[in-house]
């Protein structure tokens, strides 16, 4: 594996189970076993009733692109071979509180991401302990590209 020289997820107590996931090429998010609504992103306790209380949940692995940007200008050296780049907010299917990941949409040209767009998450190994999910485009028949 070639060495990853662009910046790494910093993970704490709440969301170190959420990367773990993704090593394991699985989206999973916090949910609360009092109320049964979604915690995201992780957080120690459930924003809606206040319970410390969770299990994490297996998510599916499609969604739609709600809205998002194309970087053109970076900030960090690491990511201007990358540019022009798609950064976009996710909503996740068959969550019915709709959670929404902000994350990268790879595998079709830039001018070609319109909001409402289906996506199938991707999972990249950058390193030999980090896993990042990424969105591919989906058709009828599968992923794209």
């Amino acid at each position: 594996m070639a060495e990853y020289t662009k910046p790494l997820p910093v993970t704490d107590v709440d969301s170190q189970p959420f990367w773990d996931g993704c090593k394991a090429h699985e989206l999973s998010a916090q949910r609360c076993r009092d109320c049964g609504k979604f915690r995201w992103p992780p957080q120690a306790f459930c924003p809606h009733c206040y319970s410390w209380n969770f299990d994490w949940t297996k998510l599916g692995e499609t969604g739609v692109v709600a809205s998002f940007v194309i970087v053109h200008y970076v900030s960090i050296a690491a990511f201007q071979e990358d540019v022009p780049y798609v950064v976009a907010h996710i909503t996740l299917d068959g969550t019915d509180q709709h959670i929404t990941m902000i994350r990268n949409v790879t595998g079709c040209p830039t001018e070609d991401v319109p909001v409402g767009m289906p996506v199938r998450v991707v999972f990249e190994d950058v390193t030999a302990d980090v896993t990042l999910p990424k969105f591919r485009p989906v058709e009828k028949s599968g992923v794209l590209g």
